[in-house]
């Protein structure tokens, strides 16, 4: 009886230290396969599809090359530096002098002769709101440079120079889906880009937008910081579906600048689509939509609301918020003026 006592503790013993061995062995190859040690994690961007995502840097193509540009013209340079606003970024996470870093934020809009009237309305939105020291109008034709210098705004307006075109554009307001408007809008594009090779932080914006709080800057830069890999922060066009390519904030790194290099690749092709239509495809093609890993996040659409939901909806009103700001879109044409006008939005005495 002892000797089979014996032989029962042996085999409980080596079937022990069998599981044991297995349950490591299982352990490290499982890990290996998902992390190998030289590569980062990857997280793939769509089904079936052979390019993914890195977690430290969300490369959409690897091979990808930063443009070589040429320096702007000497007058566009200047007007430019001189509206750029320096902030220093603080981190959330340290305390360390190191850990502060300045941040080069440029307010600007895209504008031909035919917003002009918005054009002005949005300055005056600016200086009720103490916001008008710095900003900078790029001007699609020469009527914008000559109606904002008349009103005293010569230093915060300047042409685009015509080696930055990709298409000739209209002077005159365009419609919506027109055939004038996506070329105005691929403008947008090409001038976004060129600042994010600036090492310049676009705080873009179209002018059927009023601003109404003087802490806008600072909540999308305070929204930014909060998440280190935040690279992007967008304005809703349809509730946490699709972004708006007409109010956001876009810092400089090699992610928004290969999103915007896709964008102005596609825009150069297509004859049907807007640059929001291709924003968002874009968009969602390049990165996950997992909050925790995409390098954009969405500004609530109570505080920074569209059309939809400020004049048709009426949300931020119903629900007692006020909002930082009001954006024109949803209509179309004059359609725009009358709604800003019956909200006691319009500013622009001179129209």
């Amino acid at each position: 009886m002892p000797e089979l006592k014996s032989k029962k503790i042996l085999f409980y013993i080596l079937s022990l230290a069998i599981c044991s061995v297995f349950f490591v062995s299982t352990f490290y190859s499982t890990t290996n396969k998902l992390t190998p040690p030289s590569k980062a994690i990857e997280i793939p961007i769509a089904q079936n599809s052979s390019q993914s995502v890195s977690k430290e840097n969300y490369t959409f193509d690897p091979n990808w090359k930063q443009r070589n540009y040429a320096p702007p013209p000497p007058e566009t340079l200047v007007a430019i530096m001189s509206n750029v606003i320096t902030k220093k970024n603080k981190s959330f996470r340290l305390k360390l002098k190191s850990d502060v870093q300045e941040k080069k934020v440029l307010l600007t809009a895209v504008v031909n002769s035919g917003m002009i009237d918005y054009t002005l309305n949005w300055i005056e939105s600016l200086r009720l709101t103490k916001q008008d020291d710095k900003f900078l109008v790029f001007a699609i034709d020469q009527g914008v440079v000559d109606e904002l210098t008349l009103k005293g705004y010569g230093k915060q307006v300047t042409l685009i120079p015509n080696d930055w075109f990709h298409v000739p554009l209209a002077s005159d307001m365009a419609l919506w889906r027109s055939n004038d408007y996506r070329p105005i809008t691929h403008a947008k594009s090409l001038v976004v880009e060129r600042l994010l090779y600036l090492d310049i932080t676009v705080w873009f914006t179209d002018v059927d937008i009023v601003f109404l709080s003087p802490f806008i800057r600072e909540t999308m830069l305070a929204q930014m910081a909060q998440r280190p890999n935040t690279h992007m922060i967008f304005s809703q066009e349809v509730d946490h579906r699709s972004v708006n390519s007409g109010f956001y904030l876009m810092k400089p790194s090699k992610i928004t600048k290969q999103f915007m290099d896709q964008i102005i690749r596609e825009q150069d092709i297509t004859e049907t689509l807007t640059q929001q239509r291709v924003m968002n495809n874009v968009l969602k093609k390049m990165f996950p939509t997992d909050i925790t890993l995409s390098p954009y996040r969405l500004l609530d659409m109570l505080l920074f609301p569209n059309g939809n939901y400020y004049f048709k909806l009426n949300l931020p009103k119903k629900l007692g918020i006020k909002p930082m700001i009001v954006h024109a879109n949803f209509l179309i044409g004059d359609k725009k003026k009358i709604a800003l006008i019956k909200a006691g939005l319009w500013y622009n005495n001179s129209s």
